[in-house]
């Protein structure tokens, strides 16, 4: 008969795995990580450089006269609303091919 999953067989080589397979390999991602992580806090911040670009276009914003002639208002894109419209294009696809007669010879 075949093992079940929650035999102790089976259970002790998934813990064997876990610790001799797994381990090493999710200790160096991590380790790599970390080091990453550490090289991109050395970094200066991107924040901060945002922040001085919002100031600037905030000042052009409220001063239309205060625009050059190579920048241009930017439309506002929505983020809300449905993102999918997979369900609307297979109802859109089904009436489009129209139904089948059920009568066949």
């Amino acid at each position: 008969m075949a093992r079940s999953l929650r035999s102790h067989t089976k259970k002790r080589t998934r813990a064997i795995k876990r610790e001799q397979v797994f381990k090493p390999v999710e200790d160096a991602r991590l380790e790599r990580l970390a080091k990453a992580q550490a090289e991109a806090a050395k970094k200066p911040s991107v924040g901060d450089f945002m922040e001085a670009d919002k100031d600037e276009s905030a000042v052009n914003a409220t001063n239309p006269d205060a625009m050059t002639d190579g920048e241009e208002i930017k439309k506002k894109i929505s983020t809300s609303g449905p993102r999918s419209n997979r369900h609307a294009r297979k109802i859109k696809e089904k009436k489009k091919k129209g139904k089948k007669s059920s009568i066949k010879f």
